[in-house]
């Protein structure tokens, strides 16, 4: 596909420039003329990359996000990933340890109003590592064993997440490094009564724990059917609610069972939907799927890459050095 005033190189990401020194007006005015080719194009590949192109902060991403016209931001409440809110609905990406290896996943795959894109901004590249991988889910849906994806598939899954409340050893241990989200970072508010009617609002299961802690469940599909493209893709987060030596490597599950995986505080947990365990040579199958079919491509600083939030999967490679990457969610 060919959009004018941008050259289109490689298919899984798709990377756009420009031919000639856009300004950034003039930039946003291209995106806003060819939305529709740029959504055909992001259909067809799942991954658009945007390089060297005038894109220089926070506000220049929001605006970049509306200017290609995706759907309306949405927050991240529900997601407990560690971040920070930087302005209108523009997170930073994960703080998690950069020594940690983020796995393939889609973006609030196991909440029923999930995200439809993802973006993210390269605002400072590291100068180690620090790549957010990439990978296809149609592939991926087709490269599971037969026998795993139709189980997961027939069954459906259960994902439960307990968040604490105020708590010395659990802020103890984010200020070693960031790791676990609190219910008031969580849902954004103090308030309990919020949090309730949020999780009403979403068909989350709730129950208050003893210390203030909170417990929610969502029961979700493992597979999805793209609405637009009719592909079935392998969409769910079934790998990364189950600390296990494999997900976290040796020393961090080790120091995860210290903390963390005590049964009235474990942090994640995943059961087949009609309470079932899900065993873990499942997960770690599939966990070797989705590393053979992740796909590094470095950062640049400036860079903005747009992602079907169902076609593609996104993680994030280990890295060194400061690093800042932002991202905004669309439905």
């Amino acid at each position: 596909m060919q959009i004018a005033d941008f050259n289109i190189e490689g298919a899984f990401p798709a990377v756009i420039t420009s031919p000639q020194k856009l300004t950034y007006p003039a930039f946003l005015a291209a995106l806003e003329a060819h939305q529709e080719q740029f959504h055909q194009c992001l259909l067809a590949q799942g991954a658009l990359l945007f390089r060297g192109l005038p894109v220089a902060n926070a506000q220049h991403f929001s605006e970049v996000v509306a200017a290609l016209g995706l759907g309306r931001f949405v927050n991240y409440i529900g997601g407990d990933s560690p971040r920070d809110l930087v302005e209108k609905k523009v997170y930073t990406s994960t703080e998690a340890p950069p020594s940690l290896h983020i796995p393939l996943h889609q973006e609030l795959s196991f909440i029923k109003n999930f995200p439809k894109h993802i973006y993210f901004f390269c605002e400072l590249a590291s100068p180690v590592g620090g790549a957010t991988v990439i990978g296809d889910a149609r592939r991926i849906y087709q490269a599971l064993a037969p026998e795993v994806r139709e189980r997961f598939q027939i069954k459906g899954l259960t994902y439960t997440s307990r968040y604490y409340h105020r708590g010395r050893v659990m802020q103890w241990v984010n200020r070693l490094q960031r790791s676990h989200k609190s219910w008031i970072e969580v849902f954004e508010t103090t308030d309990k009564m919020a949090v309730e009617k949020h999780c009403i609002e979403h068909d989350f299961a709730w129950r208050w724990l003893a210390n203030d802690w909170l417990e929610i469940k969502q029961t979700r599909p493992a597979v999805h059917v793209h609405p637009l493209t009719q592909e079935p893709v392998w969409f769910n987060q079934a790998h990364l609610y189950d600390f296990n030596p494999k997900l976290l490597g040796w020393q961090k599950y080790i120091g995860a069972k210290l903390f963390y995986l005590r049964r009235s505080t474990l942090l994640h947990e995943i059961q087949f939907a009609d309470g079932s365990p899900v065993a873990r040579k499942d997960l770690y199958h599939i966990l070797d799927v989705l590393q053979q079919h992740t796909v590094h491509y470095p950062w640049q600083s400036g860079d903005v890459m747009v992602l079907d939030n169902i076609l593609t999967m996104h993680g994030r490679a280990p890295f060194s050095g400061k690093r800042r990457v932002l991202t905004a969610m669309t439905a």
